[in-house]
């Protein structure tokens, strides 16, 4: 067992792909590098054209489609409630502010007045 461990250890070991492959001299192991290299570039062109942009494009369009309903549901819940989005409730991990207020007031630097609590109001 030892024996066999020291005979594969002190064995050769091909370091790259052109010396796996048999090849003797040093241009024709170049030469298999490029083919490879250029075999495998085409392989991930493709892949990149074939699966990940229609993959990208069926993505978008769910998107897409599951904002469209979700901002029709918005419009519908202002018109039930006369213009405004009901209150959400008054859970106690909502819209928390430990550290005091922010140096430009009490709402986030991005805050949006149609998808945010006002919180100036809150106080």
């Amino acid at each position: 067992m030892l024996a066999r461990r020291a005979v594969l250890r002190a064995a050769p070991r091909a370091r790259t792909f052109a010396a796996a492959a048999g090849k003797s001299s040093y241009r024709e192991q170049q030469a298999a590098t490029i083919q490879h290299a250029a075999e495998t570039t085409e392989l991930w062109r493709r892949i990149s054209f074939f699966v990940c942009l229609p993959a990208i494009a069926v993505c978008t369009l769910w998107v897409r489609n599951v904002e469209a309903e979700h901002e029709e549901h918005q419009k519908h819940l202002i018109e039930e409630n006369g213009g405004k989005l009901p209150e959400p409730p008054a859970y106690e991990y909502l819209n928390r502010r430990p550290s005091g207020s922010f140096p430009w007031g009490s709402n986030s630097l991005f805050f949006n007045p149609k998808v945010n609590k006002d919180m100036s109001q809150a106080e």
